[in-house]
């Protein structure tokens, strides 16, 4: 059995991984909002920010997670793509 600390350890080295996907997330939401002020573009669009809601809970179904919690983490993903994109254009 492995034992708590080694556990505890793996989740840390998770939870980074996750804190770097997020950070190029950023990036890439910084690079969308950078093509979307340039084009004239409104940084919100709400039926994509749905379908990226549904790709969310649907993963979240099809692997035995908490399709609610799924979407709480989406929106506040989202959340911060949106004030990376509005902060361009400020």
């Amino acid at each position: 059995m492995t034992d708590l600390n080694q556990l505890r350890e793996d989740i840390r080295t998770v939870d980074n991984e996750i804190l770097v996907l997020l950070r190029k997330r950023r990036d890439l939401a910084r690079a969308v909002g950078e093509y979307k002020a340039s084009h004239g573009r409104e940084v919100r669009d709400l039926s994509v920010e749905d379908g990226v809601v549904r790709r969310y809970r649907e993963f979240a179904e099809e692997n035995g997670m908490d399709p609610d919690k799924a979407e709480a983490v989406c929106r506040l993903v989202m959340e911060e793509s949106v004030d990376v994109q509005e902060a361009i254009r400020r």
